[in-house]
């Protein structure tokens, strides 16, 4: 019975070894492959984040420019000339707000 003991453990023992064994050089064989896509991923991100970045930066600035344009049309004077009707002067003024919009935007 022990010697029956003996080698349920031996064999255990070399089966669970031999597994290891397996299993780490499966995960060193495909880890290292997996390992360079991984870094190759995280520096075409890298890249990616950068010009998100920038664009971002120009995306802001050209917003910027914008809305002082957008302010600086909107304090213009009504002029005073008597006889012009003021609603539709304010729709003409808008009219051309929004085509100068387009204008900058395309």
């Amino acid at each position: 019975m022990t010697y029956f003991l003996f080698q349920i453990a031996l064999v255990s023992t070399v089966a669970i070894v031999t597994g290891s064994l397996i299993g780490w050089w499966l995960h060193h064989y495909y880890g290292q492959d997996k390992q360079q896509q991984s870094d190759q991923d995280l520096t075409l991100v890298k890249d990616y984040l950068g010009e998100s970045i920038k664009e971002n930066a120009r995306l802001k600035m050209q917003l910027k420019q914008m809305e002082e344009k957008i302010e600086k049309l909107s304090y213009e004077d009504v002029p005073k000339i008597s006889g012009v009707d003021f609603e539709a002067y304010k729709a003409f003024e808008n009219t051309v707000k929004e085509a100068n919009l387009r204008k900058y935007l395309n």
